[in-house]
Formats: C-alpha cells, structure tokens, sequence
C-alpha cells in the first residue's frame, strides 16, 4: 500500500509539471495556477516532490526531466512528432509513459533480497522519479560534494546511505573499512564490477585501457606493462624533465613585472607540459604547444560531454577530432622509438616494456596509445587542480607558507640548487604533507560507479545485486575520527589545514586517507603525480618570496563541475620573487573563468 501511495502521490505532483507545461502559453491558465508555480516561466516548468518524498536541495527544478520536458527544443520536438493533438492529449501521454516507468521500475527501487537479513541503507527517493534527487546540485562553499554532505549529515553521516539517481537506486558508501570492502572485491567472485561502458566512451577513450578493462587477467596484464613506466626508476629518470617543466613555466612569474595571474592556467599548462615532454615524449616547438594545450581540452571535455556520450555521430564531435590528432602524434613518436631505440619518456616504457609472465607478451599499439591518452586524462586534471588549490591554501595561510619556505632553504644549503627523487622523497616531509593535506581536504569528489554481482552488506545494510554503488572519498575524509570535528572546521579551507597533522603517527590520517583510491583500481600515476606537484611546489617556494591572494574572500566559492573541486576564479595571486629587484613581481596569463 505505501508503494501505491507513494506512486499516486508523486504522479499526483508530476502531473501538475507536465499540466504547467502544456498550458505554458495560455495566461488564463497561468494565472489559476498555484503561486509554487506561476513564479517561475512556464516555458521551463518547476518540479516539486509531495512532503512525504523528502527532497536533499532547493534546486531541484534545474535538473529534472521536468525542466527538461519544458525546453523549447524539446516541445517542439513533442509538437512535430503530436502535431494535432491537443495539450489534454499530450498531458495524458506523458503521464502514462511516466506512471509506468515508475511501475516497471517498483520492485528495483523497493525490495530488498529477501535471502539477506540486513536492511537496505537509509535515505530517501526524492525529485522526478526518472532523475531522482538533485544530486548534482551544489553550494558556493562545498562545490559539487553539497548533496552527499547533506544527505549523510541528516541521516547521522551512517557508512552507507541511498538516493534516486536517474530512476535507480544509487549506494554510496563511506569510511575506510567500507570503501574497501567494496573496492577491494572487483575481479572477485561476487563482488563488484565495472558498468557496462557506452560505445561512444569507447569511441572517445579507446577500449583497451586501465580504465575501460572489465576482466581481471587483463586488467592485471595491463598493471604490470603500463605499470613499468611508473616505477621509482622510471620516475628517477624523468626528475630533470619535470624541473625543465616547471621553471619554464614559471618563467613568467619569476621575471616579467605584469599582471596578476590565475594559478589554475599556470597549473594546468604545467601538467600539459608534462604530458607532453614527459608523458609522450613529443619534441614539439613552441608554436606547437598552445595547439597541443587546446587539442587536450577539446578531448578531455568533449568525452565527458552528455551530448558526446548519447548521442550519435560522435565522430563528427570536436572532441573525436581532438582524439584523432593525439593518435596521429602518438603514432608517430611510437614510430621513431621503434626505430631509434628508448628516450626515457612514459610512452618509451611502455612500448619496450615485455611480460615475463605472459612469455614476453608486449603491449600492442592499440593497447599503448589507449593507455598513453588516460594516463594523460588522469594526471593532467587532477594534479593541475590539486596544485591549484595548494596554492590557494597557503595564500590563505602565510605562515604554513613560510615553513615550506624554510624546509627549501635548509635543502639549497645543504644539497645545493638540485631536486631529485630522492631528495624529494626524503628531505621535503613538510612539502609532502602540505599536498596530503590539501588533497585530504580537496580529494576527488566521487568515485566511479560499481555493481555487486552478488549483494553485499556494508555497514549492516544490504546493497541487492545489481545496485549501483559508489565509494565516496570526500566523505570517507569527512568523517575521519582521527581528524574530525563536529563543527566542521577540519575541512575548511583555512580552519583545516594543518599539515603538520601528518608529521604525527598519533595525528596523521593515513587510515581514511583515500586520495589515489584502493584496490584493483588504485591509481598507477601516484608516483609520477606527487613528484609532479613535490616539483613545482618546491620551485615556486625557492623563486617566490611570497604572494597575495587577489580575491581573498571569507567564503571560497568553487566551480560546479571539475574531478577536483577547485575555486571559481582559478585562484589569482601577485606575487613577489625573490630575485625581483623591485620586489614586486606578477605575470599576465590569460584568466581561465
């Protein structure tokens, strides 16, 4: 019977969107409405849940297929397939189709396995039942993470929690021992596996990647060849690449007394460069870099892009065209090591790396530029947008600043001006928890999407098979009792950090630090990411002698959509170099919104 009621209810509530939506142009009808409704433009319909389907935002009515339903593209499309039928007619069609995916879709939503004892997690099913909540809603001092933390944080921040994401049930689980419980099973008898990739995922990212393998030989076979590119020897050798990287980038900084400038640009052509010169090992000329810059962004966006993943032609896309012209590229660096023997790049370590395991099985091309084009992916934007924010916290915090300053100071007196692995790793303890930090703080915002094959129970509540799940590292961080307060303030951007947290066992988070995430999945460019960042941030420490935030708000607001959380002005500072002789140097690039 509650399913019923629940049903009728919310089709009571749909009803009045698609009535609003059909009658758009009629102002008599307008003006009968409720006044929930005619508040809004009736050519982009509000939706709205009844009191007993609790809703987790007040921003609902941006999302849902309801708006969706009330763009002008899509009525008119409704209108060309209906020409003459009435609004009534419509009205009723679009009820129908909704009432039965509801139906159809009532004992996924609502049943559990009646084989475990546990219940199903907590949480509610809110917003329009073919989207659910709003869950890619956000607020100007959270970012993209605002819904989980409200929907935890009301249900007692429990270790899992569900919420309706494009009418399925979607689990989200937190907390070391749970996130690795669930990743850690993948490749395991009945434990959870990859969702069934899009074909034109597969068009834009290639199908014989890390990221795309499903089966676990194969998943394991890839590790061990692309993973030879990453090991400490590998990473030794692209040390002087890295430093090369960094002081050409902040050339400008350091010299040319100009405009502020926005961190995340310099941060972003930074790991650009690296994929680049380091990466793939492409001996490009200046006039070709900003072209290369471009060709990524076109990729990387366009692949995350609905549109591209939906719908047809996918190769007549920007960012198919951007893929052809990195392969093309790939293709003929391969070419050259093939015929001129290892350069010391990524790319050389995987195209001469053999599988003794496999009687010296080689990656195929194939199989190397897939992988060379994610790794790209992975380590650009997430390493650009984790310095970014660094960056950001030490302008907020000019003492902490001050000490990663010291620590450079005390290595250029006793190594001289020399940065290598070792001294990186080693020497720069306060350097490496000032980046552990602001990833613990700023970590990815969510993981990707598993299914149990076989239902689990976490937190003692059942996940049925075939739900989907995701571990979620923000509020595994979030709630880490090691760090925790219930004000709050751990994660807050200048109340919570406090890297020197991690300078004491007793302190140090290292339980619920998830940052590179766990199991078959972990990430294989940790290595190679935090000598990234240890470099540039151990530079920027020695050639600048401090800087300013330009837009030092009490509330940093952060951009919508981005892997990493990051701020919406891109974090821009002035800044002061050390050899400056007017002691006040800044550097003019271009502002990225």
């Amino acid at each position: 019977m509650r399913q019923i009621n629940f049903i009728l209810i919310w089709g009571l509530f749909m009803g009045w969107d698609i009535f609003a939506w059909a009658f758009a142009p009629s102002t008599a009808v307008r003006a009968r409405l409720p006044p929930r409704i005619s508040e809004f433009d009736l050519a982009r319909p509000t939706s709205f849940v009844p009191r007993s389907v609790e809703r987790e935002t007040r921003s609902l009515e941006n999302t849902s297929l309801c708006a969706l339903l009330g763009t002008l593209p899509v009525r008119r499309t409704i209108s060309g397939l209906l020409p003459n039928s009435s609004p009534v007619a419509v009205l009723g069609a679009l009820l129908g189709v909704l009432a039965l995916a509801v139906y159809k879709r009532r004992k996924f939503l609502f049943a559990k396995d009646p084989n475990v004892a546990a219940p199903l997690p907590d949480g509610t099913y809110g917003g329009c039942p073919l989207l659910g909540n709003d869950f890619m809603s956000r607020d100007k001092a959270t970012g993209l993470s605002a819904f989980v933390s409200r929907a935890s944080k009301k249900l007692g921040n429990p270790g899992v929690f569900k919420y309706l994401a494009f009418g399925r049930p979607m689990a989200v689980v937190s907390g070391s021992e749970n996130a690795r419980k669930v990743l850690g099973s993948e490749f395991q008898k009945g434990g959870v596996r990859a969702t069934g990739t899009l074909k034109n995922s597969e068009i834009l990212f290639g199908k014989h990647n890390l990221l795309m393998s499903d089966e676990n030989d194969e998943h394991n076979y890839l590790r061990r060849l692309v993973g030879q590119s990453m090991t400490p020897e590998a990473i030794t050798l692209a040390i002087p690449t890295l430093q090369k990287v960094v002081l050409d980038q902040l050339a400008p900084l350091i010299k040319s007394p100009r405009a502020p400038i926005s961190m995340e640009q310099i941060c972003t052509d930074f790991t650009l460069d690296v994929a680049h010169t380091q990466i793939l090992g492409l001996n490009l000329q200046d006039s070709e870099i900003p072209d290369f810059r471009v060709q990524v962004a076109e990729w990387i966006n366009g692949s995350v892009s609905p549109r591209n993943l939906l719908l047809p032609f996918v190769k007549l896309s920007k960012a198919y065209k951007a893929r052809v012209w990195l392969v093309d590229k790939i293709e003929t660096q391969i070419e050259e090591l093939r015929a001129n023997g290892p350069d010391g790049s990524t790319l050389s370590s995987m195209v001469f790396a053999t599988d003794d395991e496999e009687g010296q099985r080689e990656l195929t091309q194939e199989e190397i530029i897939d992988n060379a084009l994610i790794l790209i992916l992975a380590g650009s934007e997430t390493s650009a947008s984790t310095l970014t924010n660094t960056v950001l916290f030490l302008g907020r915090s000019p003492e902490i600043y001050k000490k990663v300053q010291d620590e450079q100071k005390d290595l250029v007196a006793k190594h001289g001006e020399s940065l290598t692995r070792q001294i990186l790793d080693k020497d720069c303890p306060f350097l490496e928890a000032v980046i552990k930090e602001a990833m613990r703080i700023r970590p990815i915002n969510s993981g990707a999407i598993r299914v149990p094959t076989d239902t689990m129970v976490i937190d003692g509540k059942q996940i049925p098979k075939g739900w989907p799940v995701t571990v979620n590292i923000q509020l595994t961080h979030e709630h880490d009792p090691t760090v925790y307060e219930e004000d709050g303030s751990h994660m807050d951007v200048e109340k919570g950090f406090r890297p020197k947290r991690w300078l004491d066992s007793s302190t140090r988070p290292a339980a619920e630090f998830m940052a590179f995430g766990w199991g078959p999945r972990y990430c294989l460019g940790a290595t190679l990411a935090m000598a990234e960042m240890k470099m540039f941030l151990a530079i920027f420490a020695r050639e600048i002698a401090k800087f300013d935030l330009v837009n030092n708000k009490d509330i940093v607001e952060w951009k919508r959509m981005s892997i990493i959380p990051k701020p919406n002005d891109g974090t821009i500072i002035s800044a002061v170099s050390v050899n400056s002789p007017s002691k006040k140097t800044t550097a003019s690039v271009d502002i990225v919104a």
